[in-house]
């Protein structure tokens, strides 16, 4: 498997939830409105969810487990930095920034 797969930052905050959190991948796939067998397949490496699926993700977690807010946070604005991307918002420029010091 290549490493950019490993480097699944949604995978490792659903490794991260515990038991006590209360939060099963049931749950949250009820709650974000997706396939439970996506969120396991996810958590396994095995697949990555879309951009869209990780904000939603992301905002489902930081509202409910306060102790991963700050990386579910971290979650959210990479995902919304990739469905930037996608949709092509950002800018481009032909020269670099000058320097601001």
């Amino acid at each position: 498997m290549p490493s950019v797969q490993k480097n699944n930052r949604a995978a490792a905050l659903l490794a991260q939830i515990r038991e006590e959190d209360g939060l099963s991948c049931e749950r949250l796939a009820l709650l974000i409105g997706v396939n439970p067998e996506e969120l396991h397949a996810c958590k396994e490496y095995q697949s990555v969810l879309s951009p869209l699926v990780q904000v939603r993700l992301a905002r489902a977690i930081a509202s409910r487990c306060p102790r991963l807010a700050a990386r579910a946070r971290r979650l959210e604005l990479q995902a919304t930095a990739a469905m930037s991307i996608e949709t092509g918002s950002n800018a481009l420029h032909l020269t670099a920034p000058p320097k601001w010091w």
